[in-house]
């Protein structure tokens, strides 16, 4: 248990009352030591601290804090500050409440009914109204005493608020009481008229003297300042305000344009970088600078707009457009409408050329924005193919939105964990930064919605491990233990490589690697200069020598020692990089190390990729060598192969040598080595070899074919089969003779 000392504790609390940053997790800590001994005034004045602190950090006093000024109460009276914080709570609930409840219009020329609905809604408003009121005067009379000079004229406001706000229900009421069928009293009409009439006057006055913080008024602009991150994003977007609003005061001197500012835009990003916020946001600028009508965006994508029969799409495409009327029509991997390559019984250019159409001429024209996003690579290459409407998206409305940074990421964290009133320690900041960085392996990567996963998978983890056993603290603190992955318990390294059969010198190599790979990262854990690694490997050797099982093996190895991210295992031969038309073997061999990004692509016959110059092969090494530079440590590549010829592919191309510092020899099995293997097979299965097996097997072996373990399993296979027949053939119903391998059963053609 943790437990700090009063001086220390004083100390610190007295460092956060003259005005340095709260460390949220050290004061919660500090609050349950003072709690176990009993320091009642440094718990209130850490508790008050915490209140004050979220309050600034979230505007608002939530139910975390709510909970920590429940315990103050507890122990007497709350502090000043915090009864000032909760009343500029109140007074922002007051406040939503007021602009929420504007007076309807009454006409005089309504008939009876329309006038009794409509007095009705208005006396509803002034009862809700007057509740509110009610509030902001006993909390302003409170916080005059106080600070007279700034709450004063809002305390005597509200009360002729209070006062005209009661004439208006009065009046009202007595309308109501008048109205029978057709008939009213012309006099409470327009008594109620005129008390409207300054009961709204005096509203408007109160939504006046509310401090700017407490009405939280905040432009799009502002909304997007606090966004974490997209700092030249945001610079941009300042940069187009400024431009419109100079067009606009331009156009109210008198000067004209014959061009509008084209308001169509393109938002290239990774997933989670924020491309739908900022959509959003941008329809807001448009709307606050009068360039639409409404701040709504319409969301879509090729689900949406590409129909299944000539004719739907357009027409799902105008429906689209016909909801975006005034507002952003956004389209998400705008990339997927048409793709190079996609057949020609697909619709999706028929959907780029009605939004075309759509944007630039006909009744639609100019009165909403688009909006497109997607991956940047595909967007790119998207917007090649389609020049067309490439032309209608000026270069300057075009928006990289980069992946997060760690500091940025982990500010992300903070404030997803603090909107569902938790607060992470340091050791839990660093394990989340652990956790970021491990998933950081391709594009795919999730950005502020992998932060997202991560923190809410830890508050899942921390509540089902301590269900109803959790304490004060277990509601409020996250650490470093809810954010570790539970690992299956696998057999060790160790376990593995001693189960091999043979392979002594690449053992020992393997074992170099490791011992290499733990000691640089303890270097770099301790501040010292670490060494680069280069890790792709050669396998040479004939088939069945156990180069795939190594591989394997070697991938674990890179993942355990913190080397590689996934450390899984992608193998592929010459049919899964190599195509049969230009331009689309690279597009394989890219897909195919997309997918071993963070683990180990193994090449196997990797010399079948040397052909002739007319080759595709070739396309595919030069991918190769090119993709190995851009994803450095986030990826190993292993070629195997017959040792002469992966020897002539290396030689082909200086590149691809000067990559493969590491080459591995898988020698030919042994004679004593291959019957090792022939019974450890064997045993996996359940069966044992019986001695004069094994003395034919001995002499079997001898004709297996360039020490292949595969001939050898297969011997084993062959074998059982052979025994299967045996038995059933002679009814055996003894089950102590199923596990025996007998002679007869090897005898047979050879394996080859």
């Amino acid at each position: 248990m943790e437990s700090f000392s009063k001086e220390q504790m004083k100390h610190e609390v007295e460092r956060w009352e003259s005005g340095e940053r709260v460390e949220e997790a050290k004061a919660l800590r500090f609050a349950k030591s003072s709690r176990m001994i009993g320091e009642t005034d440094v718990l209130v004045r850490i508790l008050a601290l915490l209140v004050e602190h979220r309050f600034i950090t979230t505007g608002r006093v939530d139910n975390l804090s709510q909970s920590w000024i429940q315990e103050i109460k507890q122990h007497g009276r709350l502090p000043e500050r915090v009864e000032e914080l909760l009343a500029e709570q109140e007074l922002q609930g007051a406040y939503q409440l007021l602009v929420a409840n504007s007076y309807p219009t009454i006409r005089e020329t309504d008939h009876a009914g329309a006038k009794r609905a409509a007095t009705e809604e208005l006396l509803k408003h002034a009862q809700q109204i007057l509740g509110e009121v009610d509030g902001i005067v006993e909390v302003t009379e409170r916080l005059r005493k106080a600070d007279p000079k700034r709450w004063n004229d809002l305390f005597e406001a509200s009360k002729e608020l209070l006062l005209s706000t009661a004439t208006l229900e009065t009046i009202a009421t007595e309308f109501l009481d008048s109205l029978q069928e057709r008939f009213y009293s012309r006099e409470a009409f327009h008594g109620m008229t005129e008390a409207k009439e300054s009961a709204t006057k005096d509203l408007r006055r109160v939504l006046q003297l509310l401090p700017a913080e407490i009405k939280q008024e905040r432009s799009a602009l502002e909304e997007l300042d606090e966004m974490i991150g997209l700092d030249d994003i945001k610079s941009r977007v300042h940069q187009l305000y400024r431009f419109l609003k100079y067009q606009q005061k331009r156009a109210a001197d008198g000067y004209r344009s014959s061009d509008q500012p084209a308001l169509h835009m393109i938002f290239m990003g990774n997933p989670g970088t924020g491309k739908t916020t900022l959509a959003r946001l941008i329809a807001k600028i448009y709307f606050e600078l009068g360039l639409l009508e409404r701040p709504e965006v319409v969301e879509t994508d090729r689900s949406s707009l590409i129909g299944a029969y000539v004719g739907q799409t357009e027409e799902q495409v105008m429906n689209k457009v016909r909801e975006a009327v005034g507002g952003v029509l956004f389209i998400d991997e705008a990339y997927a409408l048409k793709r190079a390559g996609q057949s020609g019984n697909d619709y999706g250019q028929a959907a780029i050329d009605t939004l075309v159409a759509a944007m630039t001429s006909g009744e639609y024209a100019g009165k909403f924005a688009i909006i497109l996003a997607g991956y940047p690579e595909e967007m790119r290459d998207f917007l090649k193919a389609n020049p067309g409407l490439r032309s209608r998206f000026p270069e300057a409305n075009h928006y990289t939105l980069a992946d997060y940074t760690d500091a940025e990421l982990l500010s992300i964290g903070r404030l997803i964990a603090s909107k569902n009133d938790y607060v992470m320690t340091d050791d839990a900041e660093r394990a989340l930064l652990a956790r970021l960085e491990r998933e950081r392996v391709d594009a795919s990567f999730g950005n502020g919605r992998a932060v997202r996963n991560i923190v809410m998978d830890a508050i899942f983890k921390k509540g089902a491990l301590l269900g109803e056993s959790a304490s004060h603290e277990d509601f409020a603190l996250l650490h470093s233990s809810d954010f570790e992955i539970a690992t299956p318990a696998d057999p060790s390294i160790e376990e593995r490589l001693n189960a091999l059969v043979g392979l002594d010198e690449l053992k020992a190599e393997l074992n170099q690697i490791k011992a290499l790979l733990s000691m640089q990262k303890r270097r770099r854990a301790a501040g010292f200069p670490v060494l680069p690694v280069e890790l792709h490997a050669v396998f040479t050797g004939n088939s069945g020598t156990g180069k795939t099982t190594v591989a394997a093996l070697y991938s674990d190895v890179l993942k355990q020692c913190g080397y590689l991210k996934r450390g899984h295992l992608k193998v592929v031969s010459r049919a899964d990089l190599v195509s049969g038309y230009v331009g689309q073997t690279a597009e394989k061999t890219r897909a195919a190390i997309q997918d071993a990004l963070g683990g180990v692509l193994f090449i196997d016959e990797a010399y079948s990729l040397n052909g002739s110059a007319n080759d595709y092969g070739k396309e595919a090494i030069d991918t190769l060598v090119d993709e190995m530079t851009k994803h450095a440590e986030n990826l190993v590549v292993v070629l195997a192969g017959y040792e002469t010829q992966i020897n002539a592919l290396l030689a082909s191309n200086p590149g691809l040598r000067s990559r493969f510092k590491r080459t591995f020899h898988f020698p030919d099995y042994s004679r004593e080595e291959l019957l090792t293997i022939i019974a450890q097979y064997a045993e996996r299965y359940g069966y044992t070899i019986s001695g004069e097996a094994l003395t034919e097997l001995n002499e079997r072996v001898g004709v297996v074919q360039n020490g292949n373990a595969r001939s050898a399993i297969t011997i084993v296979e062959q074998a059982i089969a052979r025994q299967s027949l045996r038995l059933i053939g002679s009814g055996a119903e003894d089950s102590s003779r199923w596990t025996y391998l007998e002679k007869e059963d090897f005898l047979g053609g050879d394996a080859q």
